[in-house]
């Protein structure tokens, strides 16, 4: 079962940082680490605080910019969109999900 997007908070995401989601994916499931959550200063009342999650994987997978069912390791399940995003030198490839 899917947790909805439209009520994500950056809260809901701060003990999955470090963690391993997989993503569904053809030929084969990708496993990408929530490296970090990045949150946006505080909006008008009654609007959602902006937040963003970076994912990494390893150089050698390639995710395009799409959605993707994502589970984590504690059994939450999403649906979010991923963009990959310019990577640091660090050997990994960087993507980012953006909640307004």
């Amino acid at each position: 079962m899917f947790i909805e997007t439209q009520g994500l908070t950056a809260k809901m995401f701060a003990s999955e940082v470090g963690q391993v989601f997989t993503a569904e994916t053809v030929p084969e499931p990708v496993q990408l680490t929530l490296l970090r959550l990045v949150e946006g200063s505080a909006p008008n009342p009654g609007f959602r605080t902006p937040f963003s999650l970076i994912f990494t994987t390893p150089m050698s997978v390639l995710l395009l910019e799409a959605q993707y069912r994502l589970k984590s390791a504690s059994g939450r399940e999403y649906l979010l969109h991923l963009s990959p995003i310019v990577s640091p030198l660090d050997g990994q490839r960087h993507y980012q999900a953006q909640f307004n």
